[in-house]
């Protein structure tokens, strides 16, 4: 009895030391340093005196207009076709209102059986500026400028960001097939919330 009894307390330490090998620690883990493998799948946009990131996948492409600061082919991994991004730069005190903007693509889509289609829209600051976001779905036919609309697209999406910046509206459209939009949803809006 009195082995047993002394065996006891050896016992419960085993125990005692194979549960706490096995345990995770109780202390929040301290996050890990930025993986610098994540910042080389990006590549720096820079506009007017800021930058943002933009996915390496995105492939740059020169400017089709003077208004366009940047262009982008957004490849098609989530369906066929591409997207595109566009980010527009009218000048100080140009290119009108978020409001505005937003009424005008909400003009150039309609829904499957030609209703007008809701945009989802969302507020924001980056870097202290003022951002609004709007996303649109449905058959889209896009228009630029004062030029005459183009024939509806069904199954398309707009994600535009206006950026309120002292130097001016920055206007951000990535379009293109909803699949392809949705796929570049995240990337798309953490772009637009990295600026600094």
């Amino acid at each position: 009895m009195n082995s047993s009894v002394g065996s006891l307390p050896r016992i419960l330490m085993a125990t005692a030391m194979l549960l706490v090998a096995g345990t995770e620690p109780l202390v929040a883990a301290t996050p890990p340093p930025p993986n610098p493998q994540t910042r080389a799948k990006t590549q720096t946009l820079r506009l007017l005196d800021l930058t943002a990131d933009v996915p390496a996948a995105w492939e740059s492409q020169p400017p089709s207009s003077s208004m366009r600061l940047a262009q982008y082919r957004v490849p098609g991994t989530a369906g066929p076709g591409e997207a595109e991004l566009v980010v527009f730069y009218f000048g100080q005190g140009q290119g009108g209102s978020a409001e505005a903007n937003i009424a005008r693509w909400q003009s150039q889509f309609s829904s499957p059986s030609g209703n007008p289609v809701t945009p989802s829209i969302q507020h924001f600051k980056v870097s202290g500026m003022p951002a609004t976001t709007a996303e649109l779905t449905g058959s889209y036919a896009r228009t630029l400028g004062m030029a005459p609309p183009g024939a509806p697209v069904p199954d398309q999406t707009l994600l535009a960001a206006i950026l309120e910046t002292p130097k001016g509206n920055l206007f951000f459209q990535l379009h293109g097939p909803k699949a392809i939009v949705a796929a570049n949803r995240d990337a798309f809006l953490n772009m637009v919330r990295g600026i600094e």
